[in-house]
């Protein structure tokens, strides 16, 4: 274990574990977020009438499961010729799903976008701005990340809110305030549903202890 002589470097191992695990945490949440979610959303559209954009929409998702990136461009122009209903935006978080299990960021962001541009659902809009939180602190763009991480308002989403929120700012080097926010998202019983979440604590705390000793 490296013994940390200043608190620089100390900031620098915790830059270079984001860097290392950050990233793989976050977008893992996201894939999570996306099976759970389109799943159940997926099945509430079960109970409606079938009819023809319900049967082209279960081909495109079949298809988008077997065949992942192949089938990107299809599902995309899905999505282009069925905005504004449910079936479009559904096929937008599946392949905003797909698209960062294959570390296509851009598209990710592009399918989260609009499906937040079509949807009226506040729980949904909720849902999709933690998504973006995400996809948007792993390019790198902090500030958008907090944008879109300050429309979230559902109490429901408190400890994903919290934990995004530690997560932005470990990626900005601010342990205390990441520290305080991890602790909130427990507090909010986020470590029900994501045991990572200690994970991350614990590993501030061995940095502030290294820290301590110097």
């Amino acid at each position: 274990m490296d013994i940390y002589s200043t608190e620089e470097q100390q900031l620098d191992a915790l830059k270079r574990w984001w860097q290392e695990y950050g990233k793989a945490i976050v977008l893992g949440m996201v894939l999570g977020l996306g099976g759970l979610f389109g799943w159940r959303y997926y099945q509430s559209y079960q109970l409606e009438t079938r009819s023809a954009g319900a049967e082209a929409f279960e081909q495109v998702s079949q298809r988008l499961a077997s065949r992942g990136s192949a089938a990107f461009a299809e599902t995309a122009a899905f999505v282009e010729q069925n905005k504004g209903t449910n079936y479009g935006e559904l096929a937008a978080l599946l392949l905003a799903a797909e698209a960062v299990r294959a570390n296509d960021l851009t598209l990710a962001r592009q399918q989260l976008e609009l499906a937040l541009a079509g949807t009226q659902d506040v729980v949904l809009a909720d849902t999709i701005n933690l998504r973006l939180a995400r996809v948007l602190l792993a390019q790198n763009e902090a500030a958008a990340a907090q944008a879109r991480l300050d429309q979230v308002q559902g109490e429901a989403f408190a400890a994903l809110k919290s934990e995004v929120q530690g997560d932005l700012f470990l990626a900005q080097e601010q342990p205390d305030a990441a520290r305080d926010a991890y602790r909130a998202a427990l507090d909010a019983g986020g470590l029900a549903d994501n045991p990572g979440l200690q994970l991350k604590l614990d590993h501030l705390a061995v940095a502030t202890e290294l820290g301590d000793e110097e």
